[in-house]
């Protein structure tokens, strides 16, 4: 790290700088990209949680875009990309520029094996993003700490990026596709035995791949995206807790509230009241 740098990070400064477009999308089958070389100080980075296709940088590399690569373009030239329209990319797209000191530039793409992670804090970034537009609240700064957090875990997975890393094998990428269904829709993808026989394999085996690839075992990996979203639901809709459940399928509201308070150590409840409080207080700065 650099003077300037260290400078930044003493005072807490993120060193970037969230930019509109910013958002999550499923492209339509007619998509295609390409980038605007005007644009001389604009970054973007693109996480990719469902779908295929291909990017080609401005050196002519061609990069395959799979759920759990993440791309950082910059303003070095003309980027293209284009999908299969029978599969659909799905794309978080965040647009940034560097300020004051130094943030990572990670490469140009990576593969990110803590895929949930990066997943919550980039809608997190979106949803802040939103926010803000709305005259909601001042949230450029959180924005800016969360979006140098995401670069922060992109540097470090390449660095401890190891060559045989990359999902290259049909099964990585099936149960790639199985984690963002997983994601997408916790509730009707929460049996592991099921999810181990849509690849044809036996629990244990793709309980074993798909550790090596996210880290956790899917089992965990369920369980904290459907606790994930169950938070999402509670602090931006007014849905009750019991219809949070039913629609997560939790059995009852007391093992959901036993398992959301080990994991967030609050309760839904308690959790719910500080973000209407949270609301409310940011509408009255608005004001």
């Amino acid at each position: 790290m650099n003077e300037r740098a260290a400078k930044a990070s003493d005072a807490g400064e993120p060193g970037v700088e969230l930019r509109a477009p910013v958002g999550r999308i499923r492209c339509d089958p007619g998509w295609s990209f390409v980038s605007d070389p005007a644009k001389h100080d604009n970054y973007r980075i693109w996480l990719i949680w469902a779908g295929e296709g291909e990017l080609v940088t401005p050196g002519g590399e061609h990069i395959a875009l799979l759920p759990g690569v993440t791309c950082v373009m910059r303003p070095d030239g003309i980027y293209r990309a284009q999908h299969n329209p029978a599969n659909p990319l799905g794309v978080t797209f965040l647009n940034y520029a560097y300020g004051a000191g130094d943030a990572p530039l990670p490469p140009v793409w990576c593969w990110t094996p803590d895929f949930l992670f990066l997943d919550a804090v980039t809608r997190k970034v979106v949803q802040l993003h939103a926010a803000e537009l709305a005259g909601l609240a001042a949230n450029g700064r959180r924005s800016a700490m969360l979006l140098r957090a995401v670069l922060d875990e992109l540097q470090g997975a390449a660095l401890q990026l190891q060559p045989g890393d990359v999902p290259s094998s049909r099964l990585d990428r099936d149960v790639i596709e199985l984690a963002n269904k997983v994601l997408e829709m916790p509730a009707e993808h929460d049996d592991i035995s099921e999810l181990a026989g849509a690849v044809f394999r036996s629990r244990s085996h793709f309980t074993r791949t798909f550790r090596r690839i996210y880290g956790v075992s899917p089992a965990s990996f369920v369980k904290s995206t459907k606790l994930l979203k169950a938070r999402n639901l509670l602090q931006t809709t007014s849905m009750s807790i019991g219809e949070i459940c039913s629609i997560l399928g939790y059995s009852t509201t007391q093992y959901f509230s036993r398992q959301y308070k080990s994991y967030f150590a609050t309760t839904p409840g308690e959790d719910r009241r500080r973000a209407q409080h949270n609301t409310q207080t940011n509408e009255e700065e608005t004001i």
